[in-house]
């Protein structure tokens, strides 16, 4: 027989041992709880993820047309997307100089400022010149016409240090010249010949007086000697050294070189004192609109919405002083599709870059792939995935087909074009589940397609507005055995639960929980869902209650913007581990990001009531 001491010891022992199985039970419990229990979607608060700035390189959105440098360093670019140009002074601080009222004009290709801080900009499709004082006030010199003082589509302007000013009027095929006194000169006509011209673009002036013109629709340059009032020309068609394809703009340095924005060759060609021609390679910057020169000697190109630097010795890619595009990494043309992998590392279908680009948890990027046809090389594309295994998913989509990388950087393709099974037309998103199998947006063909483990391809839905068919559908998600599918033309989006039946969110217009060409989607672990709304300019995100919140869009509901917060067509979304949404920002050329709410918990107070 136990003793009462040991009775109460053994009694005590399963009391503590119950009492342990029930803490243990409970916290168990809890756990459940705390994984099942799904947050509300917070207020998001969103930053610019990508590009960052450097000190060589300040972020801007917009479209950059011209750029010119004051003798004091002080930097002008006209940014023709907002009407409104981006000056820069000599200790590198940034501001905006709001153009005129565009009841007024609006500025379209070139500026120049002279001594006193005055600015011109050729009004070309109003046939004017717009002119903003020391005071910030706007006005406008000449009309449309062919007489002296107006204008027909005015592209080049230049002033010089004595106030005059030279407007390159490009519709009346010639040069005209306003002095100090206002009184205006014309230099040519429409011809081929020396000292006539055609569609003559860009103007500038030596300290000598000496007028440079780029001619060009005569794909040339002309000189007028300011000593003798002759014309020289030099330079014609084509794509040799000397030789010219649409120059637009034209710059001279003080020894007396010549340089020209060979515009439609994509380079810059300089003519030195001897007559001597050097060029940057072809195709150096596509879309090339201007070129300017800074007192060090470094030549400033607008090119592709953004202003490089560099100067004739700069190989490869040239420094981005200022813009949101370039083919360096890290930078982005129309980015599209987005994923992260279990490390964090995010992932990016780089879309007019033709490549895939890779972000790690440092915050450096990588770049993989290029404009072809070749394993590796791909045309647009618009989606990509990553598994467990680390093996990399491109929907490369005007190639029509499906190219996958695995862990050790071997590229194989899937696909070709076409109707049949495991063929594809403009594929834009994919995406892979934890078995490995593997779902595409097979846009052009109106369906989903799945590749199992065996290899095998089934389609699901047909084209069409009922449930479960689609219209060009192009992104599309898995969470918690669900496949979320955003209908783009439908201009909504389609959820298939475990079962295969389909439900329908949204309908077209710019209200709350409508969409215009919905083009990313993803749902975080508490079932919140976000929807990239692309051409209604915003993101919105419906939280487990059914309620719409949206972000972006401007008073109006759709309007694009370039703040954070603000998107102009977005398109891919992705949700890392650590929780953080990013957003593929893509004609602002960015990535945006911005935490996302956590699980909430209550096993704290659980734990405090079963200790008690």
């Amino acid at each position: 027989m136990l003793s009462s001491h040991a009775n109460s010891e053994e009694v005590q022992a399963m009391k503590n041992n119950g009492r342990h199985s029930l803490l243990c039970v409970s916290m168990l419990l809890a756990f459940i709880l705390w994984t099942a229990v799904p947050s509300a979607a917070k207020p998001l608060s969103f930053s610019r993820a990508a590009p960052v700035n450097t000190s060589q390189f300040t972020y801007g959105v917009g479209t950059a047309k011209n750029a010119v440098v004051k003798s004091d360093g002080t930097m002008y670019i006209l940014n023709v997307t907002y009407n409104e140009i981006e000056k820069r002074d000599s200790a590198g601080n940034w501001t905006t100089i709001a153009g005129p009222d565009t009841s007024i004009g609006v500025m379209e290709n070139m500026i120049a400022v002279d001594s006193s801080g005055t600015i011109y900009s050729p009004d070309s499709t109003n046939s004017r010149i717009l002119v903003r004082d020391g005071n910030g006030n706007w006005t406008t010199i000449g009309s449309s016409g062919s007489g002296l003082g107006a204008f027909s589509t005015p592209h080049g302007i230049a002033v010089d240090s004595a106030g005059q000013l030279y407007v390159a009027d490009s519709g009346n095929n010639r040069i005209q010249v306003r002095d100090t006194s206002n009184q205006w000169t014309s230099y040519g006509s429409y011809g081929t010949t020396t000292g006539k011209f055609s569609f003559p673009c860009g103007v500038t002036v030596d300290g000598s007086g000496n007028i440079y013109v780029a001619d060009t629709s005569n794909n040339r340059i002309q000189i007028r000697d300011a000593s003798t009032g002759t014309w020289s020309t030099f330079g014609s068609s084509g794509s040799g050294t000397g030789q010219f394809y649409w120059p637009e703009s034209i710059a001279v340095d003080g020894s007396g070189n010549i340089y020209v924005s060979d515009n439609y060759n994509g380079r810059i060609q300089v003519r030195d004192t001897s007559g001597s021609w050097t060029a940057t390679a072809y195709s150096t910057f596509p879309n090339l609109y201007s070129l300017a020169l800074d007192s060090s000697g470094n030549i400033l190109v607008a090119s592709n919405d953004s202003v490089f630097v560099g100067t004739m010795a700069t190989e490869g890619v040239w420094p981005i002083l200022w813009g949101s595009t370039s083919s360096a990494v890290g930078y982005f043309s129309n980015p599209a599709g987005l994923a992260t992998d279990t490390s964090g590392n995010l992932y990016l279908a780089d879309m007019l870059h033709h490549r895939i680009q890779i972000r790690d948890t440092t915050g450096n990027w990588t770049a993989t792939g290029s404009e072809g046809y070749g394993l590796g090389e791909f045309l647009a594309p618009n989606g990509v995935a990553v598994d467990t295994a680390g093996n990399v998913y491109v929907a490369d989509t005007v190639n029509n087909r499906l190219q996958i990388r695995d862990a050790s950087g071997i590229w194989s393709s899937i696909g070709e074009n076409g109707t049949g099974l495991g063929q594809f037309f403009h594929p834009t998103g994919i995406t892979v589940d934890t078995s490995g199998n593997l779902y595409v947006a097979d846009a052009g063909n109106n369906r989903l397609q799945v590749r199992d483990t065996n290899g095998t391809w089934t389609a699901i839905t047909t084209p069409g507005s009922d449930l479960g068919s689609f219209s060009s559908p192009n992104s599309l998600t898995l969470r918690a055995g669900k496949l979320y599918v955003t209908d783009k033309y439908n201009n909504r989006v389609l959820v298939r639960d475990v079962a295969g039946n389909w439900t329908a969110i949204g309908s077209e217009g710019t209200a709350l929980g409508q969409f215009k060409s919905p083009s990313g989607v993803a749902v975080d672990a508490a079932g919140n869902l976000y929807v990239a709304d692309s051409d209604n300019n915003r993101l919105q995100v419906r939280d487990v209650s059914g309620n719409w919140t949206r972000y972006g869009g401007g008073d109006s509901g759709s309007a694009a913007g370039r703040d954070d917060g603000q998107f102009h067509t977005p398109v891919g979304l992705a949700i890392s581990n650590a929780g953080v949404l990013y957003v593929a920002d893509s004609d602002n050329n960015r990535i945006e990001a911005a935490e996302i709410a956590k699980p909430t918990t209550s096993v704290a107070p659980m734990l405090m009531l079963l200790l008690q």
